[in-house]
């Protein structure tokens, strides 16, 4: 019998054993996925659902629909129903009617009239039909500008984070290498084999890095946050660059061909233009209130008044239908003013085109010529990369054998780490450019996005 409770209880353990392995395992597998980097698609998908610019102006082009409406309604019938009770209280003080010379009476009265009125020539409303049609485009290149802002935001906002994440990770880096150097420092001022500078240096320096440190490790933090302002929440891990990409040179190569570009099809530009569009429109709408108007009105009118002291009741129906011409004459100079503000309005929308035309030329240049400089920048960098660490490890190894003083080496560490974010910084440059280049001339779309996505990121 003991044998068995033994027995038993040890099955017990083997199989409470083997539950606890089994739910160790399913636990770590939940926690890797959980810390699984976000890239830069998964991150776009959240903002496209909780970026509130991107979602406020998709209200904006909702809106932009319904002024159409409103601008339609002004020309089709206008139907009206007024109904009306009336309680009225008669009292004749004196009459020249002999029979009711005095007295008092109540009586009520029933009405409603019915109105249609359906305007025939109304130019201020025609010309504000035309109006709000330029507008609703206008919604239109605006929503699709900011789906490219949102694009480009979103990047910018991912690669900030990655940048800051390489700051940070460099500083500590940096930390750690002088950190090392302190106590290298530290072990041959006593030996008597350095100099009390050198010790000096180095706890100078390691004070200064460290206070780097703590700054960027705040400017990471700060960093996604602003990422969370366009995704509504707070992204724990991201995928980061690859090395070793292939960089690309503007397509096509000509500056011209994409300023010619942009000035066609960039939509800040498409959106002034519909601007100076509904400003002209404007100053004819405003114009035209000197002009007359015509107007059908067909009315039915029904009229019930019970009995008073001057004879019976009455119920009486009227049908009308009358053609109303009306010519405004003078209305103390009001349409004079608005029709000589509207055409300074649109002299001055004339003037915003063509200083976005400037804008959009310089932004294409800086856009077309920081692609091409931050290729030989990266190229440029790499190299000083590979110089700088060399020259760090020629200048540790000097330092040992007396050739170097602590400082030069602490100099050496500083410029390698500073060549490192310099290189990482004009990657993110480069692909930020590439989408501004993009975006000035209206070609940004989601698939430059998903690009960047599976050809330059990684887990």
């Amino acid at each position: 019998m003991k044998y068995e409770t033994i027995r038993n209880r040890i099955g017990d353990d083997r199989q409470y054993g083997a539950f606890f392995i089994l739910y160790i395992m399913c636990a770590g597998l939940l926690f890797s996925a959980s810390t699984q980097a976000e890239d830069l698609q998964q991150v776009y998908e959240q903002a496209l659902d909780n970026d509130p610019e991107f979602l406020g102006s998709l209200h904006t082009q909702n809106a932009a629909k319904e002024s159409l409406a409103q601008a339609k309604s002004s020309y089709l019938p206008n139907i009206l129903l007024d109904v009306e009770h009336i309680e009225t209280t008669q009292d004749v003080i004196s009459s020249d009617n002999t029979v009711y010379q005095s007295g008092q009476t109540s009586f009520p009265t029933n009405s409603y009239t019915l109105k249609l009125t359906q305007p025939l020539f109304q130019w201020s409303s025609i010309v504000r039909i035309r109006q709000a049609e330029v507008e609703s485009k206008r919604a239109e290149v605006e929503y699709f500008n900011a789906r490219q802002d949102m694009i480009l935001r979103v990047t910018e906002r991912y690669l900030g984070v990655l940048a800051a994440q390489d700051q940070y990770s460099f500083s500590q880096a940096e930390k750690n290498a002088v950190k090392r150097q302190l106590t290298l420092a530290n072990t041959r001022h006593r030996m008597g084999l350095a100099r009390i500078t050198d010790k000096l240096d180095a706890e100078a320096r390691f004070a200064l890095v460290d206070s780097t440190t703590i700054e960027n490790r705040f400017a990471l933090e700060d960093a996604y946050q602003i990422l969370a302002e366009s995704t509504g929440s707070t992204v724990a891990k991201l995928a980061t660059l690859k090395t070793g990409i292939e960089l690309q040179r503007p397509d096509p190569e000509s500056l011209q061909e994409w300023i010619d570009r942009a000035t066609s099809s960039n939509p800040d530009l498409i959106i002034q233009r519909h601007a100076v569009e509904i400003a002209r429109h404007e100053n004819d709408r405003q114009r035209a209130g000197h002009l007359p108007t015509v107007e059908l009105v067909a009315r039915q009118n029904y009229r019930d008044t019970d009995g008073t002291l001057f004879g019976g009741g009455s119920e009486v129906k009227n049908r009308d239908l009358l053609l109303r011409l009306s010519v405004p004459i003078y209305e103390g100079g009001y349409t004079s003013s608005r029709s000589r503000e509207s055409a300074a309005l649109f002299s001055k929308s004339r003037q915003d085109l063509e200083q976005t035309k400037r804008q959009v030329t310089r932004e294409t240049t800086s856009a077309y010529y920081g692609v091409i400089s931050a290729i030989s920048k990266v190229q440029a960098l790499k190299r000083a990369l590979i110089s700088q660490e060399r020259a760090l490890d020629a200048k540790r190894k000097g330092f040992k054998s007396g050739l170097n003083t602590n400082i030069q080496v602490l100099d050496a560490e500083r410029d390698f780490y500073l060549a490192k974010k310099d290189y990482a910084q004009s990657r993110y440059d480069y692909l930020l450019n590439s989408l501004r280049l993009k975006k000035v001339t209206g070609s940004l779309v989601e698939q430059d996005l998903l690009a960047i996505n599976s050809n330059w990121l990684q887990n």
